[in-house]
């Protein structure tokens, strides 16, 4: 981009009436990020870029902050910030003043933070006796919409659980009440220590607001628990990632685009595409995190990594992959096949044995600055401009079976993805009647394998885009005047785009047998 080029780019931004002045600042931080020298990758991983092959997420080309970032709250709530002058919270109005501070100082992508802590664990110990159902309500409540006001970005997210508490009670119901596309919610429930009934109301919430994401905390656990890391983080969309750490870059594979890379037939594809892909993931990865290590030094410098509460050691980078299905069909074509993807079984367990062997080369990656020195494999949740591709190893859009026949076509791929895995069931408003089902389906699910549970009712105002929420109204808000979260230029450009809206939702039928998942 030449100088006149990126002149004329901002002075568009500028002049835009759609955007607001908070807006207008991070599109022109991000032009410029884009206008930076182009990193030094080999030939064949330019190449690869050029062919659509590869795509960088739009990170910027010169990295000087991680891709996502999990602050370990509860240290910084033990000992308390040096830099920011904050003394260790003793109260919970103090515990949420902290918090408060702390989210303006934490970068991502984004420049917003996407996690905002294990919040019932957080505040859980701050609460007493004294404190009324009433009183803590308002108190939430007020922290809930200070959060949607400040952090303007679904990609912010709050985790709960798995233990019950006065806290997460409270914020499921605050909410279930406001509606409110920011902070986005995972609740990690575990059939060990999550009571039946608060599933029941975990149901309750997503039939009302499409929240929250209720993640297989005793499958994914196990994923990060380890020497260095022993806890995680369900962030951004449906990325997860260790606990004081997380991810220095996002790197996504388009399998579509691989299939050019083969003569057709899967032997050639499983057994040359494959590592080549695996070998460019691997290259433009290790790229970007050494110089966002040794060039920019992010973790020399940042406040929170020399106070212990994030830390170098606790990071790992993601190796993403979308378009399964449209790489699948391809093959199918290819050997005078009609079976599709998500809908064939055949066609389906060729998309399994191509998982697999990614997930067998990931393993093989010995990849710098990363915990275990490899990188997470991730199911990517695609973004607003896929045109063509369908997000991760998702089933494309309209073409959506049954809620059983879906989540037993998807739940075997999910063993595959630690760095975590992007489905979403979408349901007709009927099964407001019938809530009990839904609670089965999760854990059907759950015993099928599934990682998380994410479910999308179609008259909700609030409606998943890829990972982020965004309310219908406000998209239709954007179209006229500026809106004021950042997210909501996205969730209007994948209505238009990735046609979201066309997805076929479902009506809960056979859910309500139990051998119809298990």
């Amino acid at each position: 981009m030449s100088l006149e080029q990126l002149q004329q780019a901002a002075l568009a931004q500028i002049c835009n009436p759609n955007l607001t002045q908070g807006q207008k600042q991070l599109a022109l931080a991000q032009l410029l990020e884009a206008a930076m020298p182009k990193p030094n990758f080999s030939a064949e991983v330019e190449q690869a870029f050029a062919d659509g092959i590869l795509h960088d997420m739009h990170e910027s080309p010169t990295p000087f902050k991680p891709r996502y970032v999990l602050p370990d709250y509860a240290v910084a709530m033990k000992q308390g910030s040096e830099f920011l002058e904050l003394a260790p919270p003793t109260n919970l109005d103090e515990a949420i003043n902290f918090l408060s501070i702390l989210y303006q100082n934490v970068p991502s992508v984004t420049t917003y933070p996407v996690f905002l802590g294990h919040l019932d664990q957080l505040l859980e110990p701050f609460v007493t006796a004294e404190h009324s159902d009433e009183e803590l309500e308002q108190k939430i409540r007020l922290f809930w919409q200070y959060l949607d006001r400040t952090l303007p970005d679904s990609f912010v997210h709050a985790n709960l659980g798995p233990m019950d508490s006065r806290i997460g009670r409270t914020i499921l119901k605050v909410d279930a009440s406001l509606k409110q596309s920011v902070p986005n919610l995972t609740f990690r429930f575990s059939l060990e220590e999550t009571p039946e009934e608060l599933l029941q109301v975990l149901v309750n919430n997503i039939i009302e607001c499409n929240k929250p994401h209720i993640v297989n905390h005793d499958l994914v656990k196990h994923d990060f628990n380890n020497d260095v890391c022993s806890d995680y983080g369900v962030v951004s969309c449906y990325n997860s990632l260790p606990l004081g750490g997380g991810s220095h870059t996002l790197l996504r594979l388009n399998l579509m685009n691989s299939f050019k890379l083969c003569d057709g037939t899967v032997a050639d594809y499983l057994n040359n595409t494959v590592p080549q892909c695996a070998k460019l993931m691997d290259d433009g990865m290790r790229h970007r995190i050494r110089y966002l290590v040794e060039e920019s030094k992010f973790y020399d410098s940042y406040f929170l990594c020399k106070e212990g509460v994030v830390s170098l050691e606790k990071f790992s980078a993601m190796f993403g992959i979308y378009g399964l299905a449209e790489l699948v069909n391809q093959l199918m074509d290819a050997q005078g096949k009609s079976g599709r993807y998500g809908l064939d079984q055949e066609a389906t367990d060729l998309g399994e044995q191509i998982i697999a062997a990614y997930r067998a080369q990931v393993d093989n990656i010995e990849m710098i600055y990363c915990i275990g020195n490899k990188p997470v494999f991730h199911s990517q949740s695609g973004i607003s401009s896929d045109a063509e591709e369908t997000a991760g190893t998702r089933i494309p859009v309209g073409t959506e079976p049954d809620t059983v026949s879906h989540i037993k076509s998807l739940a075997p791929l999910h063993k595959y993805f630690d760095g975590g895995v992007s489905d979403i069931f979408p349901l007709e408003p009927t099964v407001r009647s019938n809530p009990e089902a839904l609670t089965r389906l999760v854990k059907g699910g759950f015993k099928l394998g599934l990682r998380i549970f994410t479910a999308n009712l179609s008259d909700v105002d609030l409606i998943r885009i890829t990972g982020f929420m965004v309310r219908r109204s406000d998209i239709e808000k954007q179209r006229q005047q500026a809106e004021r979260h950042n997210s909501t230029v996205l969730g209007t450009e994948a209505v238009d785009v990735v046609k979201i809206l066309d997805r076929q939702f479902r009506t809960v039928s056979h859910e309500q047998h139990p051998s119809a998942l298990w």
